[in-house]
């Protein structure tokens, strides 16, 4: 017995050791350098008046090569306050989104019929159809919609000074409420003031981590501010401006925040302004206004900085890979990621690792169960995990990368729509991915453990999408794919909830108010891919709207339930 124990021990010892000679570690460089990134930094401000100047590929290029990403799209409505949208102009809208598909850049998206206070808006029930005409172009194009603004109410879409008593609370919620119906649950709204938001909502808290990026309303609702530094209140967009900023730190960890400068001030100076940004978490900011506060910020030698930490700014630290396994063995890796900007993501992203064959270029894949969005300002970040080499992976050298591309089918191949790290040496610019400088190697002789877990690196198959130029990964969101419904809805006493699970996984189904607050949880458990259905009794529900949630490690998806009694 005791002989067979040492072997043992020795077999086991020696099955670490060999593991242990096949980890390397990398240690990566930061780098200063100022780089475009997708859904961060200055924007250009684009505007048309009833569908009178359309985008041109040319103008979104030069924006571009200015080193911008974004764009504000400002639609005025003026010949539209009394009357439905006209055809020409629904047009023009979904050629602008193409356009910016085109050319790799996202928008911020509003829309007003005044542009400048005393100037008329439009009644509620104008603006209400209005919303639904443009509902079909906001969901076929949320792809290259980063946020929202709320618009629509006032001067400029401010939310104040408006001709058909639209600035109260009632009004601001139906709005509100029907462009948060109107974009897919993906995308967010910000309005113009925190005060704006608490009173709509009733809530005077800031969004709880656990309740972050469910798809409700309250979780769907952002801030954006035309006035930044321009006064001690910034003209009016705080009512109590020390209470509301702290609000708006916590808030905006999970939701976005940007705007413009609109006057210079006692607080538009440089020191001021980089700690107003990093405190309140700004992810954009107006090239183009105010022009004396940005020279201000060029002549004073703060711009430079405020460009590399608007949004977020990811920076590799080090990490320690396996670099050699045979064909059925598992990857180990560990990973560190800082955040050194002043924001968080707040639209989902995926994280992915890439093997490439240096012989053949072949590409295998595995998108990691981890939320960038939770990649927080100042916070490292630790990716440990391991991942399953398939049996038949063909023996070889292979380069590793890692890859933070969108999830959108539409744009997830684009170069131009993944995130570059802040590092030295690292940045591939013909595919978009991120080389952590690190050499693997399959061999069938090489030492291992057999992997038995559920994340493999698969074929990368590229498939063209019919209605444009860009690509996606064959089965990349197929296998993890969540579906979620319910019926009947509206209901009384019961509803039927229905889901499908894409893979095997921690699968968690959970009731949440419109404020984001749990109500109720259905399922909390391992379950094995396929459907379901789960019969919910709303006995101790009151009429309203609720949302149910499914989630497992890869994804997420929401209903919007209705309670009637």
């Amino acid at each position: 017995m005791t002989k067979l124990f040492y072997k043992i021990l020795i077999s086991f010892i020696l099955i670490i050791t060999l593991t242990c000679w096949a980890q390397v570690q990398v240690l990566y460089q930061p780098s200063d350098e100022i780089f475009i990134n997708p859904e961060r930094g200055f924007y250009t401000q684009v505007t048309t008046y009833d569908a009178q100047s359309s985008l041109t590929l040319n103008t979104l290029n030069s924006i571009k090569s200015q080193g911008k990403s974004l764009i504000l799209r400002m639609y005025y409505l003026k010949s539209f306050r009394n009357t439905p949208l006209n055809s020409a102009l629904l047009t023009m809208i979904g050629n602008d989104f193409n356009l910016l598909r085109q050319a790799g850049m996202k928008s911020i998206v509003r829309f007003a019929y005044s542009d400048n206070i005393g100037q008329p808006d439009a009644p509620l029930n104008i603006i209400l159809n209005h919303i639904d005409q443009l509902k079909p172009l906001l969901k076929q194009n949320s792809d290259v919609i980063m946020v929202m603004q709320a618009g629509f109410i006032g001067a400029w879409g401010e939310w104040h000074s408006s001709t058909n008593g639209l600035d109260t609370v009632t009004n601001r919620r139906t709005i509100l409420f029907k462009i948060l119906d109107a974009l897919p649950a993906s995308r967010m709204v910000q309005v113009r003031t925190p005060h704006f938001k608490q009173e709509i909502f009733d809530n005077y808290n800031p969004i709880p981590a656990d309740s972050a990026f469910l798809g409700t309303y309250y979780t769907r609702t952002g801030h954006h501010n035309d006035c930044f530094l321009a006064s001690w209140d910034d003209y009016g967009t705080y009512t109590d401006t020390t209470v509301e900023k702290q609000y708006l730190n916590d808030d905006c960890l999970f939701v976005p925040i940007g705007g413009e400068t609109c006057n210079p001030s006692q607080f538009s100076g440089c020191a001021n302004a980089i700690y107003q940004m990093k405190y309140l978490r700004w992810t954009y900011l107006n090239s183009g206004y105010h022009p004396t506060v940005l020279n201000s910020w060029t002549t004073n030698g703060c711009m430079n900085d405020i460009k590399k930490y608007l949004g977020y700014r990811f920076e590799l630290i080090d990490g320690t890979f396996t670099d050699s396994l045979r064909p059925g063995d598992g990857f180990n890796f560990s990973l560190k990621i800082i955040n050194k900007g002043n924001a968080a993501l707040f639209n989902p992203r995926d994280v992915e690792l890439i093997l490439v064959n240096q012989d053949t270029n072949e590409k295998y894949f595995c998108k990691l169960p981890i939320d960038p969005r939770l990649w927080q300002p100042n916070d490292t970040v630790n990716l440990q995990y391991t991942i399953g080499v398939l049996n038949n992976n063909p023996a070889g050298l292979y380069k590793l990368f890692l890859n933070l591309p969108d999830p959108d089918p539409k744009i997830h191949e684009r170069v131009d729509y993944s995130i570059r790290l802040s590092n030295l040496n690292v940045w591939d610019a013909a595919t978009g991915y991120n080389n952590l400088n690190i050499n693997v190697v399959v061999d069938s002789t090489a030492s291992g453990a057999y992997y038995t877990g559920n994340l493999f690196f698969k074929p990368l198959v590229v498939n063209s999408i019919d209605d444009d130029d860009s690509n996606t990964h064959q089965g990349s969101n197929q296998s993890n794919k969540l579906e979620l419904n319910n019926y009947p809805n509206p209901f009384n006493n019961s509803t039927k909830i229905v889901f499908t699970i894409g893979n095997n996984s921690n699968v968690s189904l959970k009731l949440y108010n419109l404020l984001g607050e749990q109500i109720d949880t259905l399922i909390n458990d391992y379950q094995l891919k396929g459907n379901y259905e789960v019969i919910y009794n709303a006995d101790k529900l009151s009429s309203g709207v609720y949302y149910c949630v499914l989630s497992n490690e890869y994804s997420l998806t929401t209903t919007k339930i209705i309670v009637l009694k």
